[in-house]
């Protein structure tokens, strides 16, 4: 008798949601950004997370400030809000 190696899908036990952004464009120019759904709900919980700014402790802050660096809606360098 023998026995079949089945091929088994590494992925079968787990969910796997995409997060698809794309900016193209420089801070103070004109900004092509493309999302997928996921993408979508990501860049707006971000942004609605601005509004703890203020509350955020200082390493908070900087990593809120390294995200929207890199996102293009703060220039490199700068801060979102000063504090």
């Amino acid at each position: 008798m023998t026995t079949k190696h089945m091929k088994t899908d590494p992925n079968k036990d787990f969910t796997i949601k995409e997060f698809y952004i794309k900016v193209k464009g420089d801070f103070g120019k004109e900004k092509n950004v493309r999302v997928n759904d996921m993408g979508d709900k990501l860049l707006t919980l971000i942004t609605d997370l601005g509004w703890e700014y203020q509350r955020m402790g200082r390493s908070g802050r900087q990593v809120f400030d390294e995200i929207h660096q890199l996102l293009g809606t703060i220039p490199e360098g700068e801060v979102y809000m000063e504090i």
